[in-house]
């Protein structure tokens, strides 16, 4: 009897122990960023993702979004920014709304729609041995092959020391949550 006790309980914390990091999982910061080429505005100091920093407006009003549109913020330089997109319940009323969801879908809480935010950050390059800092990948970097707008897939080694850059992203770390 004794024994089948703590068969039974072993199989219990053993189950639990194992279901643990599948919901902790879940509100964790979202690490998935994507590394892809996008545009930099220097007197926003904001990457975009169009080479204009007014919105790029629908497809058949160009030509007027054009006229009306900010001439001096056109024509941004690129640069490598970092994407990270927040899924969240779309429903205000619901528990999950403003809480980071792994993948679109619909929300397990209330049955909603899921609804999605695009994060833009500046990408940096940075040398891990000499501390230097630079706007442009290393020296032999290497992008996804297929990809609509390049993304990186390598970021390539310092041009001084050899050494493997790492990249930096001023805005991420943690989940860019959709505020209420």
């Amino acid at each position: 009897m004794k024994r089948t006790f703590f068969l039974a309980a072993g199989m219990v914390s053993m189950i639990v122990s194992l279901g643990q990091p599948v919901f902790a999982a879940w509100d964790k910061p979202c690490d998935k960023r994507q590394i892809l080429e996008a545009y930099w505005c220097d007197a926003c100091k904001d990457v975009r993702e169009f080479n204009e920093c007014s919105e790029i407006g629908y497809i058949w009003d160009f030509a007027k979004h054009r006229a009306a549109g900010d001439k001096t913020h056109t024509d941004l330089p690129t640069c490598w920014a970092c994407q990270k997109i927040a899924y969240s319940c779309v429903n205000t009323n619901c528990k999950k709304y403003g809480v980071c969801m792994p993948a679109p879908g619909a929300c397990d809480e209330c049955g909603d729609d899921i609804t999605s935010k695009k994060i833009w950050a500046r990408a940096l390059f940075k040398c891990p041995k000499c501390g230097k800092e630079t706007p442009e990948p290393g020296k032999g970097f290497a992008t996804m092959k297929g990809r609509y707008a390049p993304q990186i897939e390598k970021a390539g080694d310092c041009e001084t020391c050899g050494v493997a850059l790492e990249i930096i992203c001023t805005k991420s770390g943690t989940c860019p949550h959709v505020t209420k």
